[in-house]
């Protein structure tokens, strides 16, 4: 179990140790963070090996000599939230849109009948997630907030506010005192960034970069440092470029992917690099196509005018 100590009290951990399943590795790859403050312990997403999320916070618990308060869910996909039940003794906090999505969902592709079924994909390739899905005991949190929360006050405090983009209610969680932002899946370190909305990504990536951070947490992956939003800002800024160019020249998308000089993604030299989640999808393919099409709207709308 791979902790990683961000910071004297930011202490994140994600599952890579286990065998990653060739159907589906958000599992392994979901990040839970541990945010201590003077006299309590805030946990930012819960991941979904029920053992796991325990161990981590009983570790975390041990190591600081403190109970936890809150779990933080940064939104609500069922691999940032599938092992709640281990936290069903402390204030759980998400955003109010997170809260009416998780009752709808809670009705559909979470309810027990639907995980049921859901688990039997994951029986031959990870018998102990599988386990784990069957076991869940899913429920709705019991803090939701519109806009913004406040853990503790004064000097160290925590802040969770709602952003939306990766879903409607996305939020991250920023720890001031210790410089640190959790991003939920806003940002990804071993994934290429997912784009929701074009230029609204760019600003939210922006804001983050004028923000007083240096350590960032993922959704999923690695912790990384506010320098890795640079790169991300680096690679599109060169990418819209690439692209306005190449459609001002009516190049076809096929051959703007085949082109040798689009640019490279920085993230795929990384030892822990997988293309998407699924093995049969390339998000930073789809980005790119997103871009394009995005972009092409954009100049036809403009010559119009």
């Amino acid at each position: 179990m791979p902790y990683f100590e961000v910071t004297e009290n930011v202490v994140v951990a994600n599952a890579t140790n286990r065998k990653i399943s060739k159907i589906n590795n958000a599992a392994q790859t979901i990040v839970i963070s541990c945010l201590a403050l003077p006299d309590s312990l805030v946990f930012v997403d819960c991941g979904v090996y029920l053992d796991f999320a325990e161990k981590f916070r009983k570790d975390m618990e041990k190591k600081f000599q403190r109970k936890t308060s809150h779990l933080i869910l940064t939104h609500t996909h069922w691999d940032h939230i599938l092992a709640m039940k281990i936290f069903k003794d402390v204030d759980i906090v998400v955003s109010k849109k997170g809260l009416a999505s998780l009752k709808k969902n809670l009705k559909g592709y979470m309810s027990p009948e639907e995980l049921l079924e859901y688990a039997e994909q994951y029986a031959a390739e990870d018998s102990v997630l599988a386990n784990d899905i069957r076991n869940a005991d899913l429920f709705l949190p019991n803090v939701s907030v519109k806009d913004e929360f406040r853990i503790n006050s004064g000097e160290h405090e925590i802040l969770f506010k709602v952003i939306g983009n990766h879903t409607a209610g996305s939020a991250h969680v920023y720890y001031p005192q210790e410089k640190t932002l959790c991003a939920g899946d806003n940002i990804l370190e071993c994934y290429p960034q997912l784009l929701n909305s074009n230029w609204k990504t760019m600003d939210l990536l922006h804001s983050w970069e004028e923000m007083d951070i240096e350590h960032v947490i993922p959704g999923h992956g690695k912790p990384i440092t506010k320098e890795y939003i640079t790169n991300i800002l680096f690679y599109y800024d060169k990418l819209i470029a690439f692209l306005k160019e190449q459609i001002r020249h009516n190049t076809s998308l096929k051959n703007v992917l085949k082109h040798l000089e689009l640019p490279e993604y920085f993230g795929t030299t990384q030892t822990d690099w997988h293309h998407a989640c699924r093995p049969e999808a390339n998000w930073l393919i789809t980005g790119i196509e997103g871009w394009y099409k995005f972009l092409k709207k954009k100049e036809k709308e403009s010559t119009k005018k």
